[in-house]
C-alpha cells in the first residue's frame, strides 16, 4: 500500500465513481480522503456512512469539504501519497501540476471527444439507435458518451435521419420514472453551456436538425439536439 490517498470526483455518477476506486484502493491497503463535487455533497456523507456501518475505521475514508484551492494544499501534504482525479483536462492539469513538483503519483480520468464512426456497410438502423444511446445516455453528461458521429458519405443521408428520428423519439420528463429517457441537467449553469455552445455552432456554420433549445419545464431541461455540418475546430 501507499498510504494516504485523496480522491478527486465528478457529479455526473456520485456514488459509482468514488466506488470504482475506492473499493480497489482499500483492499489494497491504502486510505482514502474523498474530496466530491460540492453539488453532490450529500452523496459524499452518504458514502462515508456506508462505510461506517460496513465496519471501516473513521481514518479509512474521510470526507473533504474543500475548495479547489485547498485541494491542492493537501495533495502537496507530505502525508498524502498518491491522488487520483475523475474531471476536466483543466481540473487534470492542475492536480498532476501539484502531485508532480512533490514527485507523487496520480490516476487521471478526464473528459473526452469520443467519435462514432459508422461505415457504409453498416446495419443503418442499429447504428442510429445505438448511437443515440451512446450520446443520451446519463442526459448526455457521460465521459464517456459518444461525441462526433463521423459517418461514411454514400449512407450519410440515411443514417442522419434515423439518427434525428430516434433522438426525437426519446422520451423527457421526470428522470425518477422508468419510461423517461431524458431528464434535466444538473445544473443551471451546464445548461447555459451546452446552448451557448449550439449557438456558437451555428454561428460558425453548422445546421440545426433537431433541438438546440431550452425546454419549459421544471428543472434545467435542454432539448435533445443533432447538429450537422460541424467543422473541424467548431467548438460544438
Amino acid at each position: 500500500p501507499l498510504g494516504p490517498i485523496l480522491a478527486v470526483m465528478p457529479w455526473n455518477f456520485p456514488f459509482w465513481q468514488l466506488f470504482r476506486f475506492g473499493a480497489p484502493a482499500l483492499m489494497a491497503g491504502n486510505s482514502v480522503l474523498l474530496k466530491h463535487a460540492s453539488s453532490v455533497t450529500g452523496c459524499a456523507q452518504a458514502i462515508a456512512e456506508v462505510f461506517r456501518e460496513a465496519g471501516f475505521a473513521d481514518h479509512e475514508l474521510q470526507v473533504l469539504q474543500v475548495d479547489d484551492e485547498t485541494v491542492g494544499n493537501v495533495i502537496e501534504d507530505p502525508r498524502i501519497r498518491g491522488a487520483t482525479l475523475t474531471g476536466s483536462v483543466g481540473a487534470g492539469k492542475a492536480v498532476a501540476r501539484r502531485a508532480g513538483a512533490h514527485v507523487k503519483p496520480t490516476v487521471l480520468e478526464l473528459g473526452g471527444s469520443d467519435p462514432f464512426i459508422v461505415c457504409a456497410d453498416a446495419d443503418l438502423e442499429k447504428a442510429a439507435s445505438v448511437g443515440c444511446t451512446a450520446r443520451m445516455q446519463n442526459n448526455g453528461q457521460s465521459c464517456i458518451a459518444a461525441k462526433r458521429f463521423i459517418v461514411e458519405r454514400p449512407v450519410l443521408d440515411e443514417f442522419t435521419e434515423r439518427f434525428v428520428e430516434h433522438v426525437e423519439a426519446l422520451t423527457i420528463g421526470d428522470p425518477t420514472a422508468s419510461r423517461t429517457d431524458i431528464g434535466p441537467m444538473a445544473r443551471e449553469d451546464l445548461r447555459e453551456g451546452v446552448h451557448d455552445q449550439v449557438e456558437r455552432a451555428v454561428d460558425e456554420g453548422a445546421v440545426i436538425l433537431t433541438g438546440g433549445h431550452t425546454l419549459e419545464q421544471d428543472g434545467y431541461f435542454y432539448a435533445p439536439t443533432v447538429l450537422a455540418q460541424v467543422e473541424p475546430g467548431t467548438v460544438a
